[in-house]
């Protein structure tokens, strides 16, 4: 499988290795990315209890911190310091954060921030964490008026995608998964939609000959898209289709109701809704359709109130007007200004 390395502008990089098998040779990786310092381990607490454990302990001593969406906070970011800093963790060493996107964010904005910034890498045991926040180097946690509105820049020196830390997710992770590889799918075309196409519901079930491709495909995207636009002065924003109004719904919903995943296949379909004219329309709406959801999409007049305030809060919005990521075809995204009729408009088609 691939090794890339992702350069930025600024002079960092990240290697990114998609290996199967790869957890067990993370301590030869991190050698020949040239970290050589002590490590401290951060991860879910809930990979402890699968095959993996053995694995994750040959890292070391484990922080185990029970996360999700609702524990994505500051107090969670600080607690995590609080542990680099009571095992003694210096500049010349590193935090290897293995688990989802919640736990990859909070962990790698806890290395960006103790001592003003230690190295770290990412090992994400999740589709979505693969395939999204893994790789790119946001990160941050939440406030309660909105997701992801406290964070850094702060790219891992290391990214470790190992496809069989897949095999025990609950088909409803991997569903979420999907949703953001049918999203690189929509931005880039080409093969990656083809191979969605042919191989949702198999990838969805499990087989690792489907989803290998897949995650190939989402991450070679978005390393060249980050690698070009570390800090989202431009293109970047792209990888933000489906997240306006999907963000904007968990927050409204308290990050409880929603998978991540499952928020941004309901934001597609307010993104192609608000993308007309768009000649290639049913073929992506026919896409981001087969996508399954597992949470009610009804929601009362009070939480699509505080979906629609949430969404002005959206960190592509500017002087208070809101930006959405549309589609002037499949493989040609663009951001565009919206009017509060048309955000009242993307909200319904995403919920109907």
């Amino acid at each position: 499988m691939p090794t890339l390395e992702v350069k930025f502008s600024g002079g960092g990089r990240t290697t990114c290795v998609i290996e199967r098998g790869a957890l067990r040779r993370v301590p030869d990786l991190c050698a020949e990315a040239g970290l050589a310092g002590a490590s401290a381990l951060l991860c879910d607490a809930r990979l402890l209890a699968l095959p993996h454990r053995e694995a994750l302990l040959a890292l070391g001593e484990p922080l185990a911190r029970p996360v999700n969406e609702q524990r994505k906070t500051l107090a969670e970011v600080e607690a995590m310091c609080e542990v680099l800093s009571a095992r003694g963790l210096q500049r010349d060493g590193y935090v290897i954060a293995v688990g989802g996107g919640v736990l990859t964010d909070l962990a790698g904005f806890a290395a960006a921030v103790y001592l003003r910034g230690v190295p770290w890498v990412s090992v994400p045991s999740t589709l979505l964490a693969q395939v999204d926040a893994g790789l790119g180097g946001k990160t941050g946690a939440n406030l309660r008026s909105g997701k992801n509105l406290v964070g850094a820049f702060h790219q891992p020196r290391l990214v470790v995608c190992d496809p069989d830390l897949l095999a025990t997710l609950p088909p409803r992770e991997r569903w979420s998964g999907l949703a953001e590889v049918v999203k690189c799918a929509l931005l880039e075309g080409g093969e990656l939609l083809e191979l969605c196409e042919r191989n949702l519901e198999q990838a969805a079930g499990g087989d690792a000959e489907a989803l290998l491709p897949l995650i190939e495909g989402a991450v070679r995207l978005k390393a060249r898209i980050v690698s070009g636009d570390e800090r989202e002065g431009g293109a970047r924003a792209f990888l933000n289709l489906g997240h306006t109004v999907g963000h904007a719904l968990e927050a409204a919903t308290q990050y409880a109701h929603f998978t991540h995943g499952e928020a941004v296949a309901l934001g597609l379909r307010g993104a192609i809704e608000l993308s007309s004219p768009m000649p290639d329309r049913d073929r992506a709406l026919k896409l981001v359709e087969r996508l399954q959801i597992a949470a009610p999409t009804q929601l009362d007049a009070d939480r699509r109130e505080a979906a629609l305030q949430a969404m002005t809060l959206d960190k592509k919005a500017r002087r208070g007007v809101v930006r959405f990521v549309v589609l002037e075809r499949i493989g040609a995204p663009a951001l565009r200004e919206v009017t509060p009729a048309e955000c009242v408009k993307a909200l319904s088609e995403a919920l109907k």
